[in-house]
């Protein structure tokens, strides 16, 4: 993959600009460590670090159309550009290269901001109209790629990654309240908030223009128009799973596409054993296969994976983290968070991402399935949350005594008590709130306690659902599942789960690919009804329809586990003491963004087994590694106020 930088408007000393650009683009050169390339014309400076996949010998980006008016760069895989080509050149254009990206120019050119109607891929681009001066902006329909932007006075900064933008000079650097809480509720930045006031994401689907000094942003696609298709309602179940199939192997074998070496990142489970035999079955054994063991055997589950790949004839190369590979990998990823992100598994990711670089630049992932299909166990939840809110509390109150009985001994009293509160606190609220309290790390009504004052007082009339409010707000879904499916695709896997994957494996140089979220495999499962993905307790219960003659019945079988850490046992062992030392009263109180007491409270509880904080610390502790990253060793972080201006967001 790339990473592409720009500044476009503003005035300032022409080579100044130049050289601004160029020391943007060199904190991307883990993105792109194959080549550079830079455009710098009236008004718009580009720069460009790649990462080669096709046409490797090809020259870096940016690209022009013919006569040199339209010029652009990609971070991106446009995977019909093999039918988007013979298009172009039978309306009489010429592309110099068969990079895939090349297209771009070429695409505007004949449908202007359109062209992202054209492009099934991921990516985030942008295009310099220099006889309309104006600047475009896409990013693609599932934020598989990042963009990040500062809008100033008529100039526009924009980068793949945030640190990108940070090395401007003039660039913010306090930290947006609002944005703070929401990580503390979610464990990551909902676009457009990112962590500094002042600096947006582009949000996934959406584009972005600048023209005559007006900044315009507004959404292109939305999984939303999909969930509602009497077509599709209509199909039998066995129809829908075939249809379901065929569009996955379909997908899959776009993403194959390369010319350099794939593989797949396989943890044995249902969706990256799909993608496996797939892959197989296209061309063949030998596919290369990563996967993940750990000493910790309560976390071990190599085997399943190592059976999968065993049978479908792959080459399996297994990586073993011990404790001390964690704390490398703690150490790597903490020095290389573009945002924090309260999510451990980014560390054995980017470990493992580590170990399939040296055999494939390119690596198929099983991003997607889950909020498509319905495979989390708050789904179910919600279910149960339902009927109980129906009982009287006195019932409520005995059922949730006798269900603590019944829990495994092996669990413990945190364990159980820790998952029972979660869920009766959470059950009285409304369904999107209740969603992200489970879904989420630290319930609201600890933020106060947690954030320093000064964070607090800018945060008085905020609610911490807004966000989540916000995305379903206004939109029209058939069923309660839905709702929970849309938050989750265009929250959760947006903003957690594929920034983890794209800065994990970016931090190594390799590319990761999602069959799942091929844009037309979307829209038609999106349309499948909620009963044929969630049926009783089974979960993604099409797709395992669908896949069921391709794995071997104990894949099928087998409950969710992705590429996870034994964190708790971490802290409890070794890295507790770290925190302790990290989150000292004194530092916590120089650093200024979180509130000592609080903060020595939570890591209280979680040592002393009153309750299990795994998640909210773990998002603490890569909230203060990038505190660190950016302001520097300890240092206090400068706080935007209530008022503090704010950008366009969406139109």
């Amino acid at each position: 993959m790339c990473g592409l930088v720009g500044i476009f408007g503003g005035k300032g000393d022409p080579i100044e600009r130049q050289e601004i650009v160029r020391r943007m683009a060199a904190t991307l050169v883990h993105r792109g460590p194959d080549g550079e390339g830079y455009m710098h014309t009236d008004g718009c400076d580009f720069g460009f670090r790649r990462l080669a996949i096709i046409d490797v010998a090809a020259d870096s980006p940016p690209y022009a159309n013919e006569d040199r008016s339209i010029w652009s760069m990609a971070n991106a895989e446009i995977y019909n550009s093999g039918e988007i080509i013979p298009e172009l050149e039978a309306r009489g254009h010429t592309l110099r290269t068969h990079v895939d990206t090349e297209v771009i120019p070429h695409l505007y050119e004949e449908y202007g901001i359109d062209l992202v109607d054209h492009l099934n891929g991921m990516f985030a681009f942008c295009v310099w109209d220099e006889r309309k001066r104006t600047l475009l902006l896409g990013r693609d329909r599932t934020g598989e790629k990042p963009l990040f932007y500062w809008w100033n006075n008529g100039q526009l900064v924009f980068a793949s990654e945030l640190r990108a933008i940070l090395a401007h000079p003039e660039a913010p650097k306090a930290v947006d309240p609002v944005a703070m809480r929401r990580y503390l509720l979610h464990d990551y930045f909902p676009a457009p908030l990112s962590p500094i006031a002042g600096i947006r994401k582009l949000p996934a689907g959406h584009v972005l223009t600048v023209r005559d000094g007006q900044l315009d942003v507004r959404c292109y696609w939305d999984l939303a128009n999909f969930f509602d298709q009497p077509e599709i309602a209509a199909m039998s179940p066995a129809a829908i799973a075939d249809e379901v199939d065929q569009r996955l192997a379909l997908a899959v074998n776009r993403r194959r596409r390369a010319d350099v070496p794939v593989g797949v990142f396989l943890s044995g489970g249902i969706d990256s054993s799909a993608i496996l035999a797939y892959l197989a079955d296209q061309i063949g054994p030998g596919v290369h296969a990563f996967s993940l063991g750990h000493t910790d055997q309560n976390f071990d589950e190599s085997r399943f994976a190592r059976d999968t790949a065993r049978h479908f004839d792959a080459d399996f190369n297994e990586l073993v983290l011990t404790e001390s590979d964690l704390a490398e990998g703690l150490r790597l990823v903490g020095q290389g968070f573009d945002e924090p992100l309260g999510d451990a598994s980014i560390i054995p990711t980017h470990l493992l991402s580590r170990f399939a670089v040296k055999k494939v630049k390119v690596v198929l992932s099983g991003e997607g399935a889950d909020e498509l299909f319905a495979g989390y166990p708050t789904y179910i939840g919600n279910r149960v949350a339902g009927w109980y809110r129906k009982l009287p509390r006195g019932i409520r109150q005995n059922l949730v005594s006798g269900i603590r009985k019944l829990l495994p001994v092996s669990m413990g009293n945190v364990g159980a008590d820790y998952l029972l509160s979660r869920f009766s606190a959470a059950a009285e609220r409304d369904l999107v709130e209740r969603h992200h309290t489970w879904f989420g790390s630290l319930r609201p009504e600890r933020h106060e306690e947690i954030l320093s004052a000064t964070v607090v007082a800018a945060l008085q009339t905020d609610d911490p659902f807004g966000s989540a409010k916000q995305r379903v707000a206004g939109k029209d879904f058939p069923d309660p599942l839905s709702v929970l499916l849309y938050s989750d695709f265009t929250m959760y896997l947006q903003d957690d789960l594929l920034t983890k994957v794209d800065r994990a494996t970016m931090l190594a140089s390799l590319e990761a690919r999602t069959p799942f979220l091929d844009h037309e495999f979307t829209e038609f499962v999106a349309g499948i009804p909620s009963k044929l993905k969630l049926k009783g307790i089974t979960t993604k219960a099409i797709l395992r329809s669908a896949v069921r003659k391709r794995l071997p019945p104990e894949v099928l079988k087998r409950r969710k586990r992705g590429f996870n850490i034994p964190f708790s046992r971490w802290l409890l062992h070794g890295l507790g003491d770290q925190l302790r030392e990290r989150f000292s009263a004194e530092r916590v109180k120089a650093r200024g963004l979180l509130d000592p007491v609080g903060v020595t409270h939570l890591i209280d509880e979680h040592m002393n087994s009153e309750a299990d904080h795994r998640k909210p610390l773990f998002s603490l502790l890569a909230l203060d590694l990038w505190c660190d990253a950016t302001y520097g060793e300890g240092a206090r972080v400068p706080i935007a106020g209530a008022t503090a201006e704010r950008p366009p967001t969406t139109t």
